[in-house]
């Protein structure tokens, strides 16, 4: 992690002391969108794949949380997010089985389908269970984090331990490999390491990890909506993960800060913000394939 990202982290920390209400709801959004989005960075970190079905998982663990919780109570809070978990594993993992001998492009548009699949059967397919585009209301949230000062402070422990174990993972003879197999696919193979079990390895724990940010955003919203399922959902968290870089561990909270500080900062001004959001996005691109074309040079 950069030197300057404590920092960034102590300033959340100090939210619920020095900002408001409103203050307070953008800083849970930045922990659930930045679990979310390291979720998508640890893939590309790992394998070196690029994801567009990210929403399924992310909006899947959303959707489970709540099921379980309203039928349940919010007694069985841990319950269902470990079953949002473990769904978000199982997914993934079907999901890297069926597409991991892909590449590129391939892999992003079967991630794609598989997400607009998940979306229409939620929206059309079982309407009575999900509730379809009304989505699901009335979520409690956790027992003892009514408060919502309570509740995001809770999830940003849970982020800081979230890249301390990313860390760890990345730092680990494991990690090591599998940092390895990002950059070069061939050799590791050529070692003798079986690449696609390290890929099934990289999606299972990406999917689980989107899905607790899914299952963390639905307990301080309240609700979930068939759009946490859509394409557009997992555009936001790749665009998230680009611009915190990618490949850093604290890609996906940087980028999640900063687009959505940027968006409440220009939406309290202009009734164009998307515009302006646009413009900084194709800036930060533009930055970005600069970067890597001055590696490849460099090299």
């Amino acid at each position: 992690m950069s030197r300057w990202f404590p920092w960034l982290l102590a300033a959340l920390a100090l939210v619920p002391l020095l900002g408001g209400a409103y203050a307070l709801r953008l800083g849970t959004e930045v922990v659930a969108w930045g679990i979310a989005a390291t979720a998508l960075a640890f893939l590309y970190r790992t394998t070196g794949l690029v994801s567009l079905g990210h929403s399924a998982f992310f909006g899947g663990g959303a959707y489970a949380t709540a099921l379980l919780v309203k039928n349940m109570g919010a007694s069985v809070y841990p319950l269902a997010v470990l079953l949002a978990i473990l769904l978000g594993l199982a997914f993934s993992l079907i999901l890297g089985f069926l597409g991991l001998r892909s590449h590129g492009i391939f892999f992003l548009m079967l991630t794609l389908a598989f997400s607009q699949l998940v979306y229409i059967l939620v929206k059309q397919g079982f309407p009575g269970i999900t509730g379809g585009d009304d989505g699901l209301p009335g979520v409690p949230r956790p027992p003892g984090l009514e408060e919502p000062a309570a509740y995001y402070l809770a999830g940003l422990a849970l982020l800081l331990g979230i890249l301390l174990l990313y860390r760890a993972f990345i730092a680990s003879p494991l990690g090591q490999v599998m940092d390895a197999l990002r950059q070069n696919e061939k050799r590791v193979e050529a070692l003798g390491y079986n690449i696609r079990r390290l890929k099934l390895l990289a999606s299972g724990l990406s999917g689980a990890l989107a899905a607790l940010g899914g299952a963390y955003l639905v307990g301080y919203r309240g609700f979930v909506h068939p759009h946490d399922l859509s394409w557009t959902t997992s555009g936001l968290l790749l665009v998230m993960a680009v611009v915190g870089g990618m490949r850093p561990l604290s890609a996906g909270v940087v980028g999640a800060t900063i687009l959505i500080a940027l968006e409440a900062f220009l939406s309290s001004y202009t009734d164009l913000w998307n515009l302006f959001l646009g413009i900084f996005l194709m800036a930060a691109a533009w930055t970005a394939l600069r970067s890597r074309r001055a590696i490849h040079v460099g090299a």
